[in-house]
């Protein structure tokens, strides 16, 4: 690889991390907090039950992620592509796969936005493809249109 295609490379490179960086969000556009019951898993990440606050950032990229923090662990998840429908409530959906809550559903009432999340490969694979029982519904307390 010559000199010329390295430097293309390599500012290529910086220009993608900078335009995904932290500290690149753009907009909050809506913030809450809620009490987990029970433990769950929100993608990869395992959330001990407890108090947490979260915030739904659009990225400069124009991509929406979802910051929770809380329980002394802060967690970044990505939000799927555009609201999945229509929420009038601000609240989690948990599923109960064999005994193993995962978090499905954030609906952003106020903003009228849903998003459902799949289940992933790693947390598929500790459920050992169990039987989704009752969903659990976890209210969200609106801090700044949430």
């Amino acid at each position: 690889m010559n000199l010329r295609k390295r430097i293309a490379l390599s500012l290529a490179l910086v220009t993608l991390l900078g335009l995904t960086a932290p500290g690149a969000s753009a907009e909050t556009f809506s913030k809450g907090t809620f009490s987990l019951p029970v433990q769950a898993y929100w993608g990869d990440t395992l959330l001990p039950a407890g108090d947490y606050t979260l915030s739904l950032n659009r990225e400069l990229t124009g991509i929406d992620l979802v910051m929770v923090r809380g329980e002394g662990m802060s967690a970044t998840i990505l939000a799927p592509a555009g609201a999945a429908g229509m929420s009038v409530c601000s609240c989690l959906k948990l599923d109960d796969i064999s005994g193993t809550y995962v978090i499905r559903e954030l609906g952003a009432g106020v903003n009228g936005r849903e998003y459902r999340f799949a289940l992933s490969k790693t947390v598929h694979n500790l459920t050992l493809r169990g039987s989704v029982s009752q969903p659990v519904t976890v209210p969200v307390s609106s801090v700044a249109g949430l």
